[in-house]
């Protein structure tokens, strides 16, 4: 699939259905582009909150050497990864996580531990931006340094620029979310221009035994911030639970993203966009073999950012169903629900 050239107006949706395909290419082109590809932005988040792009501008090949030194970094020897650990009192999680339990397991449902390790880091934990993040009493626990592994070579610079890559992609797409919302296009720079954002990797190591009758790789779960954007490996098994009440599987878009919004964005929006369930099943066969990795980029508003029901999604007959809150605050609450504390 390739990217619009300016000008066009073409229908960006170029796979239809609950997930859809949106080609975001062109999104720098005419005015006119930008809104027909928000509107498919807007259609989807209504729908089902889950939509995959293409034309999205990130570096292919940054994107292969990301994934690659990944599963260098989880194939590791457990003696080179035990020193990466998160600490059992450390919320932001920054290192390999490698505990019992699923990090964002929905509130209402409980299963058997997820098959699945984690490597977290966010730019608070590089020098010099979280004494402008506006962090206020959480600084000493949110400005901890990132954790980053001694090999394989090279890893903390490919991450670093994956982590831009898709930061400059997130505050795009944020524009793009802005104009599908009926607000000006730049109404959510000032509330993310320093955000908060975890980048994590999830490993799904080789499974030797059967799983659990109600164990994954992740269990049924919604993401906590405003949108994630996803990288996912060609072993598949992510899916999403669609109005009907069925589970159904997310396709992997080679070259592409699957983008969802989560419970911080569907606040801000009073619901008008939702906040979906999904799910990584736990592989059978020949599949169990395989490891499978994906990179989630969590994308989280400044910390000290608003959250308010946007005007546009609030009036006569359809009140603010949400307290204020703010970004920072909304994120502890999700922490402590998660952990039992989250300072």
């Amino acid at each position: 699939m390739t990217a619009h050239p300016p000008g066009t107006t073409e229908d960006p949706t170029v796979v239809g259905g609950f997930v859809p395909v949106v080609d975001v290419g062109g999104r720098d082109g005419s005015p006119a582009r930008r809104r027909e590809i928000a509107r498919a932005i807007d259609t989807a988040c209504r729908e089902s909150g889950f939509f995959g792009i293409v034309g999205h501008g990130v570096d292919l090949s940054l994107i292969q050497r990301v994934h690659d030194v990944t599963v260098d970094l989880f194939s590791a020897p457990d003696e080179d990864k035990a020193a990466l650990l998160v600490p059992p009192d450390d919320p932001t999680l920054r290192g390999i996580f490698a505990r019992a339990g699923s990090v964002s397991a929905a509130e209402d449902i409980t299963t058997s531990p997820d098959l699945c390790e984690l490597f977290t880091m966010n730019q608070l934990g590089e020098p010099g931006v979280a004494e402008v993040a506006g962090l206020g009493d959480a600084y000493d626990v949110w400005s901890r340094p990132n954790v980053w592994p001694e090999r394989p070579a090279g890893f903390k610079e490919t991450w670093l620029e994956y982590y831009r890559q898709v930061s400059d992609l997130s505050a795009d797409l944020m524009r793009l979310c802005a104009l599908g919302l009926g607000l000006d296009e730049e109404f959510f720079t000032p509330f993310v221009d320093i955000h908060s954002s975890n980048l994590t990797a999830n490993w799904y190591p080789p499974v030797d035994t059967d799983p659990l009758p109600d164990q994954y790789r992740k269990g049924p779960h919604s993401d906590w911030g405003t949108l994630t954007i996803l990288y996912q490996d060609n072993c598949g098994g992510l899916q999403v639970f669609d109005k009907a009440g069925d589970w159904i599987d997310v396709p992997v878009v080679e070259g592409g993203f699957v983008v969802n919004i989560g419970d911080l964005m569907a606040v801000w929006t009073n619901d008008e966009w939702v906040s979906t369930k999904h799910r990584v099943l736990a592989p059978t066969g020949e599949m169990a073999r395989k490891p499978r990795v994906s990179l989630a980029f969590f994308h989280q508003p400044n910390w000290s950012a608003d959250i308010e029901c946007l005007p546009s999604c609030q009036g006569p007959g359809k009140p603010a169903k949400y307290a204020p809150t703010t970004s920072g605050a909304y994120l502890l609450q999700k922490m402590e629900s998660a952990f039992g504390s989250a300072e």
